[in-house]
């Protein structure tokens, strides 16, 4: 897990697939990254390195999206892979937010 910051984005990289022996450790640690960078308007979650994504890991994004956009903050989902835009568009995230492939 990694993140990165430029001016006013905050990027969350985790690295990892997003299932759910995954899920906790991934929460902890976003809701962490967000609480330590609240001077941030805009998030980015980079999935170039997410190659699975279960029913836990949509609910980690809906609540992530839910957490930042409460806060009047903006999120945004970048380096989709196709098994990841595929569950996206099932999951109806894209209506909720952009989401770009890599």
């Amino acid at each position: 897990m990694k993140i990165r910051k430029e001016e006013e984005k905050l990027y969350l990289i985790p690295e990892t697939d997003l299932i759910a022996n995954r899920i906790e450790e991934l929460r902890d640690y976003f809701a962490q990254q967000l609480r330590e960078n609240s001077d941030i308007s805009h998030v980015l979650l980079d999935v170039s390195g997410v190659d699975f994504i279960d029913s836990l890991g949509v609910n980690l994004i809906v609540g992530l999206y839910r957490q930042i956009t409460s806060d009047a903050k903006t999120v945004e989902i970048i380096g989709a892979g196709k098994n990841f835009m595929k569950v996206a568009d099932f999951f109806r995230l894209t209506s909720l937010f952009p989401v770009s492939s890599s």
